[in-house]
């Protein structure tokens, strides 16, 4: 099954029809909170065994949702971090790897940092943006880069004006989102981020997010028991996200990450990088990609793109907007 491991996520969640067709029994209903939105309330259901990198966990509670109607219909369910409570997980991207172990983290190494154990919102560090103290939450199930309060949007320096962007549709409804590049860095443990582009969403919780188009350039370890958490630069690549194209024999970058999805499915542009060839172009955050040099991009896996664009230029977009189709070309 199709199944994330979502930091953000203190419960687990199954797809309604799939919870359906399995004839897991409901056994309650819980009311479930999305900051800054209306509760919505969903049926629990036990699965006898889930089974992880070798870790079994016996009668786990799933809430069921209609996962589609949250247009999240490529995915089947969500694992909970309460799943991992008694072990030390680690979330390697750019290896595409999940490691579920039995160590322990220890205060003091390269990287270790506590989180705030007393937080109702999953894993928050505290974070230095442009010497702005902000409480931020690590989610690896949120496909976006940095989001933030947009009351926030008054206080930290940006490169230009605000620009709306797309409306987001999670647990519990819509939220409007506002999109810009930070003026200066934002800085976490070792780790700095150099102008990155940011969005900001209303309604919100009051703190900030940090999301996958970040994470997945990390390597995230968690230790629940210890209250400690470990980041650190990936060391390889991430061909899935990053593309890059040939320009007078030197390779370039697009400046576009799209979110990967199953063999079959369309990616979504999940960040345009500022200045970039990509943003030069036209295309915007929340496009789909339908195809590239006419080649439909469900015959393709998003690894194949790199060799493809470094060969292929100029490269022709068949992108659909807000269900509008439209062509985007960049030389």
């Amino acid at each position: 099954m199709n199944f994330i491991v979502d930091t953000g996520s203190p419960v687990n969640v199954i797809d309604r029809e799939i919870a359906e067709a399995m004839g897991l029994q409901k056994i309650g209903e819980k009311e479930v909170l999305s900051g800054g939105v209306e509760p919505l309330t969903a049926d629990i259901v036990v699965i006898p065994s889930v089974i992880v990198d070798g870790l079994t966990i016996k009668n786990a509670e799933f809430l069921t949702l209609d996962l589609n109607a949250l247009s999240l219909g490529q995915l089947q369910g969500v694992l909970g971090m309460t799943l991992f409570r008694e072990s030390l997980i680690t979330f390697d991207p750019a290896n595409d790897r999940i490691v579920v172990s039995q160590s322990e983290l220890t205060p003091g190494d390269a990287g270790v940092i506590a989180y705030d154990q007393d937080s109702q919102s999953g894993f928050q560090i505290e974070v230095e943006v442009v010497g702005q103290p902000v409480k931020m939450n690590l989610d690896t199930g949120a496909p976006s880069s940095f989001t933030f309060p947009l009351l926030l949007g008054a206080t930290i320096p940006m490169r230009g004006e605000l620009r709306q962007g797309p409306v987001a549709q999670l647990a519990g409804g819509k939220r409007s989102i506002q999109l810009g590049t930070v003026d200066g860095a934002i800085e976490f443990g070792a780790i700095t981020f150099e102008n990155p582009q940011v969005a900001f969403i209303d309604p919100s919780a009051p703190h900030g997010n940090i999301g996958n188009a970040v994470l997945r350039e990390l390597v995230l370890s968690i230790d629940q028991r210890n209250g400690l958490l470990m980041l650190r630069m990936s060391e390889a690549p991430n061909e899935n996200y990053v593309v890059t194209a040939e320009s007078s024999g030197k390779p370039r970058r697009l400046g576009m990450q799209i979110r990967s999805v199953p063999a079959g499915s369309l990616p979504t542009v999940t960040m345009i990088e500022s200045g970039s060839l990509s943003e030069r172009a036209g295309l915007k955050i929340g496009d789909v990609l339908v195809s590239v040099n006419e080649q439909p991009m469900q015959e393709l896996e998003l690894k194949e793109l790199g060799p493809l664009f470094k060969s292929a230029t100029p490269l022709r977009f068949k992108v659909e907007r807000n269900g509008e189709p439209l062509t985007v070309e960049i030389r």
